[in-house]
């Protein structure tokens, strides 16, 4: 006749076996995130919204940081915050799986927020040399890079909206 002992390890071993067994299936294999799109109009639309929201977010911040309304320092955390969320919009483009008709638009939708991130780094540039006073003219150098950023963005924008099947 068999122990109460020897029935309770045979138990906790099988019990053991059991649960290993099931962790092998509940444990997903392919771990990389994947988007699933299946309106892709839809979904362009709504990162164009988002990026116009942060567009019009980082400008006002920024016409406050030059009309000194905001701290530089301050600034800078609120433009690298807005540039984890502009390259947050990249990745959730580009892992999408976009349909080959639409691959152009989602390239040039990809630009446009690139382009974007570029424009946010160089107010931060801006940030830090009015932080240290440096001089008006190399900032001024800077602004109009920004400018010409902006409009490369919007014309990439445009690019994609015409590519849209």
């Amino acid at each position: 006749m068999a122990s109460k002992k020897g029935i309770g390890i045979t138990a906790t071993i099988l019990v053991g076996v059991v649960a290993a067994s099931f962790l092998v299936y509940l444990i997903p294999e392919d771990t990389t995130m994947k988007f699933v799109v299946s309106d892709f109009k839809k979904h362009l639309d709504e990162i164009k919204e988002k990026k116009i929201l942060l567009e019009n977010s980082i400008q006002d911040s920024f016409e406050n940081l030059m009309e000194k309304k905001l701290d530089p320092v301050e600034y800078t955390e609120i433009a690298e915050l807005s540039s984890l969320q502009v390259r947050g919009l990249v990745i959730e483009l580009a892992t999408s799986g976009a349909a080959e008709e639409w691959s152009d638009s989602y390239v040039a939708a990809i630009q446009s927020l690139k382009k974007l991130n570029e424009q946010i780094a160089e107010t931060i540039i801006v940030a830090n040399m009015l932080y240290t006073n440096t001089d008006s003219g190399d900032i001024d150098k800077i602004l109009e890079k920004i400018n010409q950023l902006k409009e490369e963005s919007l014309n990439l924008v445009k690019k994609s909206d015409s590519l849209r099947p």
